[in-house]
């Protein structure tokens, strides 16, 4: 069945939604994507329409197919949640009595989706309802299913019991889904409190009477659902006990403990201390369920109890500080966390304590009696680091582990790192001591790579808290580490990352430095420890350049080797180019020199090799050599407070000498390649970061820059362009005789010959870089404006009119911005003024039409901006053609009335709105002009 008119859906009887129906959910159908979405635009509609009222009952027939009796009932919970309203108090009791009759009906087939669906748009009928409508609700509710006449119920009572405590479990849900004021809400929510009573008095009455699994599960549920719809647990007291008892029915367990864990999560544990001091004792007798877990392998099981042990913990830490038993409830923490076996493999309990010793830890460093609290505990933390050293082990076999077994063991490992850090937080150096004491037990017991490994891992984890220069303990430590067991990579890697993070107080102590970096150079000869060794070396470089740097000539044949190896990762290859970088950056412009040339001389002649070949993989061959050379520059050019002037004007020296030399195989590669993307943007990425480095001296090479960029296609405009331009236009732009001011015409010359409405929409990348340097030139270098000839003027209006139409958030944000600092340059150019005159109304006038219609309702949290400095800088022009535009009654909507315009108008022409209340203003009449919108939706 073809449709034509989705909107008009009381055309249609139940005869024809039912073939709608079954055409759309049939498993053969042959419908287009367009014809389906044009079907379900028409079941939303029909949800929502006046006539579901009555065609929902005819759909739940149960002789029609489940697709349809479930949109019937579907259609029916939406009317009754969304438009209640439509029916009078007679049609009200009369929708209640059936949709109870159906309720039943279906609870009697075991027909459970439609169901729970019955069930909800009962309850949403019954929170109407109440409680001006329906005195003792929840009474009613047990009444009308537990004492019906109906034939069913009355030869299966207990089914009766089940959708009561359906109902019960359905209300305090569904109530948080209710569209309603706040104080009909507030008048619902007072009536349910009050009714609570009636509910605690049948759960009560279930528990004595039925012995059932089904019926007592809901029992749990029911009141897992009052407690989370704010009932206090006062009031749920008397159930504690009859809670932790039924822990023991196997059948029971589950839903008992999802009850137990809203109780421990609630909000009242601040609330009320003694009652919860009251639940600790149960929570304390839960070893005995945890132990039989452990007994039998009950591993899932296990898991249960121990995460409602830690969240009783996690949630009371005030509590477990100030309680007499607090050493009781660590102990029962401790056992969890030092469960026996491998995690995640045989066992997966130890993980879900870690937050329970960060709370513990957040509650004693807070306290005001810290001091005597931290004694009580320092046992027990000191206890928590040793068994983090056991629980962190690698396994002696890792062929054990699948592959999702190894990340959610390295997941846990980072958990692990973490419950050390907080150690460290609150036990300063004693935690270094008991780490370094084991390092030290280690190595003289000759214990196993993967304790020592353990070990070193969570001495990393200490990096932010121990790096103070007089740290009695690192010495110590550091010390081992030439004297480990490295018979495994993974030892190796841990112990090289462990450097990286220790760079810093590494550089103070050169005796230690000198064993460290050692490792580094070694580990670099092995294929598989080049990621690790070579970060560890890049950081510990950047710590302690001109320490290192005595170390070239033994370093530089190895990273040569390294970087001739056809093995090596991209990302290794590039932090091994910046390492030679930062330690070259140190050497007078003679070693330096004769070092780079050693290295670019062979990627200059892949280069040539790469230009005279031809192949699918040749550009990517020269993009992989440009970026070589980009690498390079950047870390050899990288300042810092190690280097001291004599180096900055040695750096400038040999990169100018340098760009020089590779100024003539960059312009053969743009003979070939002046239009290519890619390549274009490597070139001038290698020129933007040399302008950074170089600042003010880049004049010494700057007309071989821009030589090199008029070489470039007419369609190049990417963002490592513009980058290059703006950053030299930035540095260069004030001098009196620039030569760069033509630099900012060549651009937007080049954006003039490619501007065209279908271009915008096939560049959208290019449309928000180009309008963000536009926008920031404007802002920061107004002087570079000023030599704008009018047609540049013209281009940027013509660029906000079209570009403000466009619906890519990044675009519309770009274009409003450049818009605004337009306006705002206006005040300065008489030129650039009249200009906008001319073409101000247009421009209002489109951006009014965006901002009421045409865009998509989340960009006018940027179109605001143009109309709003505009009003700000041209009060009048902006009155004026605002009020132009909206004399048109149906412009940009006519449901925006009278009232919409005259405050819209008025907002404009305040002068002391600030931005977010005309914002505001702005939004609340994009809303009323999308008025017929959302009631179309509706219809």
């Amino acid at each position: 069945m073809i449709v034509n008119q989705a909107n008009t859906v009381s055309t249609y009887s139940a005869e024809d939604i039912e073939r709608i129906i079954d055409s759309f959910y049939s498993p053969t159908s042959s419908l287009s994507s367009a014809q389906r979405q044009e079907l379900n635009k028409v079941l939303e509609n029909l949800q929502y329409s006046s006539s579901a009222w009555s065609f929902s009952w005819k759909l739940l027939d149960t002789t029609k197919s489940a697709s349809v009796q479930f949109f019937g009932a579907v259609a029916l919970c939406n009317k009754i949640c969304k438009n209640l309203s439509e029916l009078d108090e007679n049609q009200i009791q009369q929708l209640f009595q059936q949709l109870t009759h159906h309720l039943i009906f279906h609870a009697s087939i075991n027909y459970k989706q439609i169901t729970t669906k019955l069930a909800i748009a009962l309850s949403h009928l019954i929170l109407h309802m109440a409680p001006d409508k329906w005195d003792n609700g929840f009474t009613s509710i047990i009444t009308l299913f537990t004492q019906s006449r109906n034939e069913f119920l009355i030869q299966h009572p207990e089914r009766g019991h089940l959708i009561a405590l359906n109902m019960l479990t359905l209300i305090p849900e569904e109530f948080s889904r209710l569209t309603v004021s706040k104080s009909r809400r507030s008048s619902i929510r007072l009536e349910l409190e009050k009714e609570f009573s009636t509910v605690l008095n049948y759960l009560q009455f279930i528990i004595s009477t039925y012995s059932q699994p089904e019926i007592l599960s809901k029992v749990f549920s029911c009141l897992a659902k009052w407690l989370e719809f704010g009932i206090s647990v006062l009031k749920v007291e008397s159930f504690f006990d009859y809670l932790f008892n039924s822990l023991l029915n196997e059948n029971l367990f589950n839903d008992v403990s999802e009850c137990l864990s809203v109780i421990f999560t609630s909000p009242d544990a601040l609330k009320y201390p003694t009652t919860f001091s009251r639940l600790l004792p149960y929570v304390l007798q839960l070893e005995t369920l945890l132990d039989q877990c452990i007994t039998v392998g009950n591993k899932e099981k296990a898991e249960s109890v121990t995460k409602l042990i830690t969240q009783f913990g996690e949630n009371l830490p005030q509590l477990i500080v100030q309680n007499a038993q607090s050493q009781n409830f660590c102990r029962l923490i401790m056992k969890c966390t030092c469960m026996n076996g491998q995690y995640p493999i045989e066992e997966t309990c130890s993980e879900l304590t870690f937050n329970f010793w960060h709370a513990l830890k957040e509650e004693i460093v807070s306290s005001e009696d810290n001091k005597t609290s931290l004694e009580s505990f320092r046992p027990c933390f000191e206890h928590l680091i040793e068994i983090l050293i056991t629980k962190g082990q690698l396994p002696e076999n890792e062929d054990v582990f699948s592959s999702e077994d190894k990340d959610v063991f390295r997941t846990y490992r980072t958990s692990i790192a973490d419950t050390m850090m907080s150690m460290y937080d609150v036990l300063h150096i004693r935690a270094m001591e008991i780490l370094g004491n084991h390092l030290l037990i280690s190595v003289e017991q000759s214990q196993s790579w993967q304790r020592q490994e353990s070990v070193v891992y969570l001495i990393g984890a200490g990096s932010e808290y121990m790096q103070a220069e007089d740290n009695p303990v690192l010495p110590h430590i550091f010390s081992l580490i030439s004297k480990l067991n490295f018979c495994n990579n993974r030892i190796i890697n841990t112990t090289l990352a462990v450097l990286g993070q220790y760079s810093s107080w590494l550089g103070t102590h050169p005796d230690i430095l000198q064993n460290c970096v050692h490792l580094c150079f070694n580990a670099l000869s092995n294929r598989d420890l080049i990621q690790s060794a070579s970060i560890a070396l890049k950081e510990l470089i950047k710590e302690n350049r001109l320490y290192i740097s005595k170390y070239l000539n033994d370093i530089f044949p190895i990273m040569k080797d390294v970087l001739e190896s056809v093995h090596v990762q991209s990302d290794d290859r590039t932090r091994c180019v910046c390492i030679i970088g930062y330690i070259l950056s140190a050497h007078p412009s003679e070693t330096v020199l004769e070092y780079l040339n050693i290295l670019l001389v062979p990627e200059v002649n892949k280069l040539i090799k790469y230009l005279s070949e031809t192949g699918d993989h040749q550009k990517e061959k020269i993009c992989v050599t440009l970026n070589f050379v980009s690498v390079l520059i950047t870390s050899f050019g990288y300042y810092d407070n190690q280097v001291d002037e004599e180096n900055k004007k040695n750096i400038t020296e040999v990169l100018c000498c340098i760009l020089r030399d590779l100024n003539s195989i960059f312009q053969m590669i743009l003979k070939q390649y002046a239009d290519d993307v890619q390549i274009t943007e490597k070139i001038c990425e290698i020129l933007s970061r040399s302008v950074a480095i170089l600042r003010e001296s880049s004049s010494l090479i700057l007309n071989t820059f821009l030589q090199l960029l008029q070489s470039m296609g007419p369609n190049i405009l990417h963002s490592e362009f513009l980058n290059f331009v703006r950053n030299t236009l930035l540095l260069f732009s004030n001098n009196s005789d620039s030569s760069v001011h033509p630099l900012f015409l060549a651009v937007t010359q080049k954006f003039g010959c490619l501007f065209n409405e279908e271009w915008l929409k096939n560049h959208v990348d290019t449309v928000e870089d180009v309008a963000n340097f536009f926008a920031q030139i404007i802002k920061k270098l107004p002087v570079v404006i000023h030599h704008c000839p009018d047609e540049a003027f013209v281009l940027f209006i013509q660029f906000m009119k079209h570009g403000i139409q466009m619906h890519e958030q990044g675009v519309s944000r770009s274009v409003s911005t450049l818009a605004s600092n337009f306006i705002e340059y206006t005040k300065s150019n008489q030129r650039a003024a009249d200009l906008l005159q001319q073409h101000g109304l247009e421009f209002v006038r489109i951006l009014l039409q965006c901002i009421g219609t045409t865009s998509p309702r989340h960009l006018i949290e940027s179109l605001f901006l143009p109309l709003f400095t505009l009003s700000k800088t041209y009060i009048q022009w902006a009155t004026q053609w605002v009020q132009q535009c909206l004399n048109d009654p149906n412009f940009p909507s006519s449901s925006a009335k009278r009232h919409h315009r005259e405050a819209l108008l008025k907002i404009l022409s305040s002068e002391r709105t600030s931005r977010s209340s005309f914002k505001d203003h702005i939004n609340t009449f994009a809303s009323a002009c999308r008025e017929p919108a959302l009631n179309d939706n509706l219809s």
